[in-house]
């Protein structure tokens, strides 16, 4: 008895289906899963964005905008200047992202009571820092010329 080639041909493709079939599962369970990751991908890529704080709780200035928090900059320097004897020579705002306050100032006195009233700037919650800053002498003393920024 002979056995048709046809029958020949569908044992051939049942055997070779047999041993495909767990690379083409793995292969078709792989891609199930790239599309379920990518559909939560999109899914949090659509939802609005949540703020993060710059700094932590308690170091950010109450204010309630950008206004106010220069306002706060500006009192807390003009109080150490006054507390140490140093001169404030110039404040003006700086243009900065929002979330942020800055000034820029120059002050000048005795070496010693000016380092003094930029550490304590910097020290005193709620956080404020010099982003640039530079020191030069000057008759008397040194001048201190730098950008201050604190968080709204």
């Amino acid at each position: 008895m002979r056995i048709p080639r046809l029958a020949i041909g569908v044992g051939a493709g049942l055997l070779a289906l047999a041993l495909l079939a767990p690379v083409t599962g793995t292969a078709l369970g792989e891609r199930a899963s790239a599309r379920a990751e990518r559909q939560r991908l999109a899914a949090a890529a659509a939802q609005p964005e949540r703020r993060v704080p710059i700094v932590a709780d308690g170091l950010a200035t109450a204010a309630s905008d950008t206004a106010a928090a220069r306002a706060a900059m500006m009192a807390r320097l003009q109080r150490l200047a006054k507390a140490g004897g140093v001169l404030v020579e110039e404040t003006h705002a700086i243009e900065v992202p929002a979330g942020l306050a800055a000034l820029r100032i120059r002050v000048s006195g005795a070496e010693k009571a000016v380092l003094a009233l930029a550490d304590s700037f910097e020290r005193e919650r709620p956080l404020m820092r010099f982003q640039r800053w530079s020191i030069e002498p000057v008759a008397g003393g040194v001048r201190l010329s730098g950008e201050a920024v604190a968080v709204q």
